[in-house]
């Protein structure tokens, strides 16, 4: 699924991996991440079950870094994406020692940069020429959310 979605769906434009993904990358990937304790890594569902997406951690020391798509359209702009990174912010600050969750985020994914906001990350700066996309390097966003933030946050919403 994980090779279909990445290699056909819309989202590929804004996936901060390289293109495109092999079935052999897929297996890989699959198994250090069912293993891998640094690397948490879930699927985004529906209500009905259905699969619609990834969302994962990378953890480094008391930083981590989050990485979420969506890759079926039909269920963008309906609050899955939101929902699915305020579970994991949530979960990972009540169960791990994180001083911070990051991420990064090409400018033009207005989208993304909204889900982000409404998770009560904030835009930190930008970090020029960081990803390879569309035959040159751009910018990228860089956004976090502080253990602080989120915890005087928590009964806000």
């Amino acid at each position: 699924m994980l090779h279909q979605w990445i290699n056909q769906s819309p989202a590929r434009d804004w996936l901060m991996t390289r293109l495109p993904l092999s079935r052999e990358n897929e297996r890989a990937w699959a198994a250090s991440a069912a293993v891998s304790p640094a690397t948490p890594t879930f699927v985004v569902q529906t209500r009905t079950g259905k699969d619609i997406g990834v969302i994962g951690l990378t953890l480094h020391g008391a930083r981590a870094e989050l990485g979420i798509a969506l890759h079926e359209p039909r269920y963008w702009s309906g609050g899955y994406g939101t929902d699915a990174v305020q579970t994991l912010v949530d979960g990972a600050f009540r169960a791990l020692p994180l001083l911070r969750i990051e991420l990064i985020v090409f400018p033009d994914n207005v989208r993304a940069i909204r889900c982000y906001e409404k998770a009560r990350f904030s835009k930190e700066g930008v970090l020029r020429a960081r990803e390879y996309r569309r035959g040159k390097y751009q910018d990228v966003v860089i956004m976090s959310i502080l253990h602080e933030e989120w915890r005087r946050g928590r009964g806000k919403d």
